[in-house]
């Protein structure tokens, strides 16, 4: 789709000086960090390229991938300002998307469109259009990507304020927007149920939808007010039914169980913070938390102005923390994307430079892979990531409307130091 202005990341605070910053840690070695092949090889015998959700939704394989130009597959310069269609399909013409919409009105706000029959000249005609020009497009600028039980990815887009539900038999998006439940989705998470749960951050709740996308209930809520200023992240930790949900503006980590009720607060708390009078109180040093992703029982966290990685156990007891290189200017959301495989690797996704950077639990650099293009492996302004259970990472290329994905061999994810003769 090209370089799109997005209606996310949206700013903060300046940043901390230096000395307001926390120090790197230096008792942890100083390692030379692996260089993974480049993406034209894309990536050797460690990191596989599996295939790219495209912006029409479609998911194809690297052997598509290679018969299809993949730049061209990212590019959009025959799009109009109406992102989804060619300038030259007129609008009339169902260029048939793949996924089916939920409405998702707020009540009493309902949808009313007229009751029409299509000829059977039309419906060929516009099989025949969608055959020439392909299926309308449906992604725009992926942001946060989660995975469920069913094989299903979702998938977040806040600039057209959608999340969308690839894979299986039936497709479907949540529309967000005016009148409607949702109002800027954000985080996304998954329960052991396959319900999903969508931070909305204009509207300072959680919503909770049954895995079909039919909304069940809200988190956050207390009348007519919310407990949330500005929720980004989310996470939930499957086995036991807990929620985490950074609320990025106070400072603050929560923990809830799944029905909203709040366990823990952790973080800056103010005098005024809302919550719940007898939830536990565990002080840490956050400066505007941007990300956060659970993996190997830890949850990680982007400390985003302090330019740093909180490691935590699942009871938000702190593990270990490290640096990471500083972004230039105030914290931004959505400036870099976070994903833990299955021992414990630490997976940094950064819209400035669209590297993938990975890093073992004690902040060595074990390597990274990337660069700033549409190509298989190349990326632009990759905004968040995803580790699924089968060591899977999936990219949300954001500025090229579409999600690639990877398989981390166990050689890569062993966390052995790449220095060795053993890692080689």
């Amino acid at each position: 789709m090209g370089a799109v202005p997005p209606s996310l990341p949206q700013t903060f605070g300046p940043r901390p000086t230096p000395s307001s910053a926390a120090p790197a840690d230096r008792s942890v070695p100083e390692r030379q960090p692996r260089a993974l092949p480049g993406p034209g090889v894309c990536c050797g015998s460690e990191i596989d390229y599996l295939g790219v959700y495209s912006s029409d939704g479609k998911f194809r394989t690297a052997a598509q991938t290679n018969r299809n130009n993949a730049r061209s597959m990212a590019s959009s310069s025959n799009l109009s300002q109406n992102w989804s269609r060619p300038s030259d399909v007129p609008g009339f013409i169902n260029l048939h998307p793949r996924e089916r919409v939920e409405e998702n009105y707020e009540p009493p706000a309902r949808a009313v469109r007229p009751v029409k029959g299509q000829s059977l000249l039309a419906s060929l005609r516009d099989n025949i259009v969608t055959l020439v020009y392909g299926r309308e497009r449906i992604l725009l600028a992926p942001h946060h990507v989660t995975v469920d039980s069913r094989g299903r990815i979702l998938i977040v887009d806040p600039d057209i304020r959608e999340v969308h539900v690839l894979g299986g038999d039936q497709p479907f998006r949540i529309d967000g927007g005016p009148h409607r439940r949702l109002h800027l989705p954000n985080g996304i998470a998954v329960d052991a149920a396959d319900n999903i749960y969508i931070a909305d951050s204009e509207r300072g709740l959680v919503l909770v939808y049954d895995p079909d996308g039919r909304f069940l209930r809200y988190i956050g809520k207390r009348g007519d007010e919310s407990l949330f200023h500005y929720p980004t992240a989310i996470a939930i930790d499957r086995a036991s039914g807990r929620l985490f949900l950074l609320d990025t503006p106070r400072h603050l980590l929560y923990v809830l169980d799944l029905e909203g009720n709040i366990l823990k607060q952790v973080g800056r708390p103010r005098p005024n913070a809302i919550g719940r009078a007898n939830a536990e109180v565990i002080p840490m040093d956050l400066d505007y938390p941007t990300e956060m992703a659970i993996g190997n029982n830890e949850l990680v966290v982007v400390d985003s102005a302090n330019s740093r990685i909180h490691v935590m156990d699942l009871q938000c007891k702190p593990v270990a923390q490290f640096r990471i290189p500083a972004l230039p200017g105030p914290p931004v959301i959505d400036e870099v994307g976070l994903g833990v495989d299955l021992t414990g690797n630490i997976y940094v996704s950064t819209r400035e430079d669209s590297h993938v950077r990975i890093y073992g639990r004690d902040g060595s650099l074990l390597g990274s892979f990337g660069r700033s293009g549409a190509e298989v492996g190349e990326f632009g302004s990759p905004a968040g990531l995803w580790i699924d259970g089968k060591n899977r990472l999936y990219v949300a290329d954001t500025n090229n409307s579409r999600v690639q994905v990877f398989q981390l061999s166990d050689d890569f994810a062993v966390g052995r130091n790449p220095g060795s003769s053993s890692s080689e």
